[in-house]
């Protein structure tokens, strides 16, 4: 697989663990030789046994706390269950020093043991809690901030209209005091050109930079992408900075929080921007040995279903969290599966995804509301499903120390277009609810996404046979009609629409966890192949022809606007993901499924449509009416 050499934008989970694992070794040490000190001072805190005591008390310390998860957790969210954990570890110290006493006699009073435990338990307990009281005090000083800074206006112009960039502007927008207004961004990438990105537009070049800052009366210069600290551009920074214009970096997308001033983005010196990416430090490969236990947020649905059958036979220990509003048909075979735990839960439950979340290296979030119908039925509920769930799952990930978040988007973000083939550089411009909760998801995460390593697939329309099956997607409602009703209806028919079988749908999130944090980590990527790139009236042409003796309808209204053609060069490059079913191979194993299988036949069954299950859901009829005929 091509290595991209990007330099990653997220905190490096691996050295935080080894801090944290460092502190709790030095706890350990400092309890051994302060309960020396206080219950037996004839002996010399320094002496070579005591200090080789405390040395060996702390390796232990460090050990007990990793094994039992401590350096995973978020300090700052220290709670009942992480005292629990570093209590466990201060007795488990107590009981070894006890039993080293009584069998190889360490020279150590029984006092002077349980003394070594209560320090311990109170050492670390008052670094988890400094660290508590001294998160909360940061953001009482910044909200401090915030609150007394000039209303005054205050404009902003962002160079790199990048990842960072857009990192950049959402952090002006939501967190910046009064004044304070984006007024747009400079970018050398042509094809941006124009586009509104987080609400500004994209002004110009890089080139431009001096003309525009002062016909737009720019206050700050944010240098948000090391494309824009190269050599050429730095005189036209320094040209600005010299006419009373400040100049600021933001690395990582680390913007307000943390600096110097309550507006400026950072506090890197002009003279440091050549070397912007040496500014944030390369993550540590993570391969799947070190994920090896995931979480599959709608595991039994439609693309779930081969997703966590391909999960399990890599050896992964698979757990599902899924309300089976769909049935539980998807993995009725895998229950008794040893490496597979079923949690019959709501992805809006605290509890739930909680319970869920914790002690998994890797999460992939594949619940949701899909589709524009089934998001019509009924709007609140998709809003509290599809986006305040991911809010939830993503700062739960974050509490719990999860390594990676692979999050399942739409190529629905994209619309209605006519720009040709879209990258996921392309505007978005969602035209149904379905679509807009999924630009509310993905930004949410890349907001929140604190220590997680988030990844955004964006499905095509997906097709193809599943043990969930669904018959309300464009390629198998068609095939499931020309075999039992011999007629098919196209409404429209010149829209075009990206397509992905659901079996490799599944195998792009697999190869999502376990690609290098370097190359996918706060990355964005179609899911599909551009020969799958369709009209809607060419499928309905392969659908008559590969089942044969079909009479082809084709209708004037058309109540789906969208209109896309999607590429897909950068899954490619990066991932070395490449369809292996054409659209073609999916009506021939749908169509032969439906005349080998009763049960199919009875197509409009609820089961098989999203919406109509979700209907019957929402009626709150009991699901044994569900169950296949």
């Amino acid at each position: 697989m091509p290595s991209s050499p990007q330099t990653p934008r997220y905190p490096i989970v691996a050295a935080r663990r080894t801090v944290k694992s460092a502190i709790d070794f030095a706890s350990g040490a400092l309890a051994v030789v302060l309960a020396v000190m206080l219950s037996e001072p004839a002996s010399r805190p320094g002496s070579e046994a005591v200090l080789t005591l405390a040395l060996v008390v702390g390796a232990l310390v460090a050990a007990l706390n990793g094994l039992a998860g401590g350096h995973r957790h978020v300090w700052s969210y220290t709670g009942v269950r992480e005292i629990l954990v570093f209590g466990g570890t201060g007795a488990l110290t107590t009981g070894v020093l006890l039993a080293a006493r009584a069998g190889w006699g360490l020279p150590l009073a029984t006092d002077t043991v349980v003394l070594v435990g209560l320090l311990l338990f109170m050492i670390g307990l008052g670094v988890r809690t400094l660290r508590r009281l001294q998160v909360e005090q940061i953001r009482k000083r910044q909200r401090r901030l915030l609150m007394t800074v000039p209303t005054q206006e205050h404009r902003v112009l962002v160079l790199g209209a990048d990842e960072t960039g857009m990192l950049v502007a959402r952090e002006l927008q939501h967190s910046a005091p009064p004044g304070v207004r984006l007024i747009g961004f400079l970018d050398d990438d042509r094809s941006k050109l124009g586009n509104v990105v987080c609400g500004a537009p994209i002004l110009g070049r890089l080139d431009e930079l001096t003309r525009i800052a002062e016909d737009r009366r720019i206050d700050e210069v944010v240098i948000a992408s090391p494309e824009a600290a190269r050599a050429d551009v730095r005189p036209l920074v320094r040209r600005v900075e010299e006419s009373g214009v400040r100049v600021s970096a933001a690395v990582g997308g680390e913007v307000l929080f943390g600096s110097a001033q309550p507006y400026r983005p950072g506090d890197i010196t002009l003279a440091e921007l050549a070397t912007l990416d040496a500014q944030v430090p390369a993550a540590e490969p993570r391969t799947a040995q070190q994920r090896k236990s995931v979480l599959v947020t709608g595991g039994a649905g439609f693309i779930g279903a081969h997703l966590t059958r391909m999960l399990l036979d890599r050896g992964y220990e698979v757990r599902v969290l899924d309300s089976f509003a769909y049935g539980r048909h998807g993995l009725e075979d895998l229950e008794r599966h040893p490496q597979l735990q079923l949690i019959d839960g709501d992805i809006c439950n605290l509890r739930d995804v909680s319970r869920a979340v914790r002690g998994v290296d890797g999460v992939i979030a594949l619940a949701a509301i899909v589709g524009d119908p089934a998001c019509s039925l009924d709007p609140e509920e998709t809003l509290n499903l599809n986006y305040a769930s991911t809010k939830l799952l993503i700062e739960t990930c974050n509490m719990y120390g999860v390594g990676r978040l692979v999050f399942a988007s739409s190529c629905s973000v994209y619309g209605a277009s006519e720009d040709g083939e879209l990258t996921e550089r392309s505007r978005l411009n969602p035209v149904s609810l379905y679509a807009r909760t999924r630009v509310l998801s993905e930004n949410i995460i890349f907001d929140r996404r604190g220590e997680v390593e988030p990844v955004i697939l964006r499905l095509s329309t997906v097709f193809g046979l599943s043990p969930r099956m669904r018959f309300d997607l464009v390629v198998n409602t068609l095939t499931v009609r020309a075999v039992v009703d011999g007629r098919i209806a196209i409404f429209g028919g010149d829209q075009w629409r990206p397509n992905v079988h659901c079996r490799d749908a599944a195998r792009a999130f697999l190869m999502a966890l376990e690609a290098d944090g370097r190359d996918v980590s706060g990355q964005v990527f179609n899911v599909g192949g551009s020969a799958l790139n369709h009209r809607i009236a060419d499928i309905g042409t392969m659908v008559a022809d590969i089942v044969g003796d079909v009479e082809v309808t084709m209708r004037d209204d058309v109540t789906d606007r969208r209109n896309y053609r999607v590429n897909f060069d950068k899954i490619e490059r990066v991932l070395g993901f490449k369809p292996e079913y054409s659209v073609a191979d999916g009506i021939r194993e749908v169509a032969a499924a439906v005349r080998a299988r009763e049960e199919l036949r009875t197509y409009q069954h609820p089961l098989f449509h999203n919406v109509q299950a979700l209907r019957h859901r929402l009626a709150g009829e009991p699901m044994e009416e569900l169950l296949p005929l």
